[in-house]
């Protein structure tokens, strides 16, 4: 049986809300500090936001959009785009703990996002904006507005569930798993039975789709090109009957074993400090009817997701990117929470023991320190897939050299940028009128750019090579710009196939090719 928390008067909710935001401010100021350039998603996010569009090629267009509002009000600084992901991180946070505070009590709550504020996502990537941060606080509404709905029936509820969940597949397809979570939820308190449930499923479907048929009809017409790119990557890599175990069981264990790692910490030394310190006040019964479905609830929300994934990798061999945990994990916390002893001993104090203060100092500490030791560890600008390294090479020096060519051989700074577009746009960002990007020297993938754009256009190409042909310059180690004439990219007249770049762009517009 659980135990409710004890009542509290007290309204700290607008105190946690500036908490978190100054502990994301904090943090943020570090990130803009230490990293000599933006992620390589929110370079991404820059160059799609140039152009709105129904879809992309490679994912659906609310982050684009979001990137475009933001950017119109703000500005076209690249610290925009990682305001953005703080927003998210903040936004998440505070509904993850008014949540739980509504279910399990200030104590449960504040542990909770206190764990979940140890994770690297709301940390060393705070700044990180994409489909999966902007995921996380839609997940996060849909889950509050579930366990609202559970307790005040309404059809009105359920409508905006279904609009925050086809503004999920907007953001990103991995929303179709929260999409099964609530069906099964609905299907656990029996929503067939009440009519407010019953007409609140078909008005939250009608909804949803509402919002998604756009993005729909252009999938359509496109040719289903964001699910071709899916396949060419992790959803079709068809791992063989015999590897898909291994795979799951070791994405399963970097869930749990390493980016929730420091939230355990902290939960251990919490449960060491409760035991060692007198209850407030006895646990009594629940206190309120939703009291004995909190624990199914958040076990829906901690393991659904995940247990969802591993069958699909099990059933199709699809390959489980570990980023795909970014939106889900935090939720993880909680459930486990809701199945030790902690949660009985949380429901009997009104505050946490100063230990467990002490050893979430003491973890930011250390995050800290990871994050300034990698800082002065400058890496060369050369082939690569690891993100500490991207975030910290100087892009800065490379587009110098692109600006004296593009003056010197076309006669003026480029206009327009051709390449993968993490290269292309960190270059882009540092460029005076900060030019557009064709990315892979494909319209097709560069909804904001048309043929007329190109004719009389200065276009200036980059591509990873190991050495320099006649009429190429050094850019940087391993990469190569060309002056290309108006109209040459049209022409056919470009000096490499745009096809060649199907694997950089799927490495996220890093060349994963070696140089002897």
């Amino acid at each position: 049986m659980n135990a409710p928390a004890l009542p509290d008067t007290r309204r700290p909710g607008a105190a946690v809300t500036v908490a978190v935001a100054l502990f994301a401010a904090l943090w943020w100021a570090v990130l803009l500090l230490t990293q000599r350039t933006p992620p390589i998603d929110n370079v991404e996010q820059w160059v799609w936001s140039h152009g709105l569009a129904w879809g992309y090629y490679k994912h659906p267009p609310l982050p684009s959009w979001i990137a475009a509002a933001a950017q119109a009000v703000l500005g076209r600084a690249p610290w925009v785009i990682d305001l953005l992901g703080a927003a998210c991180g903040v936004v998440t946070f505070v509904i993850f703990w008014r949540l739980l505070r509504r279910m399990r009590g200030a104590a449960f709550a504040t542990l909770a996002l206190l764990a979940v504020l140890c994770l690297t996502y709301s940390t060393q990537r705070l700044n990180y904006f994409n489909h999966n941060t902007v995921l996380m606080p839609l997940a996060a509404a849909v889950i509050a507005l579930s366990w609202r709905v559970t307790l005040r029936p309404s059809r009105w509820t359920w409508g905006a569930i279904g609009a925050l969940l086809g503004l999920g597949l907007l953001a990103k397809y991995q929303m179709v798993l929260v999409v099964v979570c609530v069906t099964l939820w609905w299907l656990r308190i029996g929503g067939w039975r009440g009519a407010e449930h019953r007409w609140g499923a078909l008005l939250g479907g009608a909804a949803a789709l509402a919002v998604f048929v756009p993005h729909l009809v252009w999938l359509v017409q496109s040719g289903w090109v964001p699910l071709n790119y899916a396949r060419a990557s992790a959803l079709g890599a068809h791992l063989p009957w015999g590897a898909r175990p291994v795979h799951v069981f070791h994405w399963m264990a970097d869930w749990f074993g390493n980016r929730l790692m420091p939230a355990w910490v902290l939960l251990a030394i919490a449960s060491w400090a409760l035991a060692r310190m007198p209850a407030d006040a006895p646990a009594s019964a629940p206190g309120h009817p939703g009291a004995a479905l909190s624990r199914p609830f958040l076990l829906l929300w901690g393991l659904g997701p995940l247990l969802l994934m591993m069958a699909m990798s099990l059933a199709t061999g699809s390959r489980l990117p570990f980023k795909w945990s970014t939106s889900f994990a935090l939720w993880t916390v909680p459930a486990v929470m809701a199945c030790l002893p902690l949660a009985a001993a949380l429901a009997r104090v009104r505050a946490l023991p100063w230990p467990v203060g002490a050893g979430f100092a003491a973890l930011q500490l250390m995050l800290l320190v990871a994050m300034q030791h990698g800082a002065h560890q400058p890496t060369p600008i050369g082939p690569s897939k690891k993100a500490r390294e991207w975030r910290q090479r100087d892009f800065a020096p490379a587009a110098r050299v692109l600006d004296a060519q593009a003056r010197a051989e076309l006669g003026g700074p480029a206009q327009i940028i051709s390449g993968a577009y993490g290269v292309a746009g960190a270059l882009a960002q540092q460029l005076p009128g900060h030019p557009l990007v064709l990315i892979d020297g494909d319209l097709g993938k560069s909804p904001w750019l048309r043929a007329d754009d190109l004719r009389d256009a200065r276009v200036m190409w980059v591509e990873p090579a190991c050495g320099v042909p006649a009429g190429a310059q050094a850019l940087m180690p391993g990469w190569i710009v060309w002056p290309l004439p108006p109209g040459a990219v049209l022409q056919g007249r470009a000096p490499t196939d745009p096809r060649r770049w199907h694997q950089a762009m799927a490495q996220g517009g890093v060349s994963i090719r070696a140089c002897p």
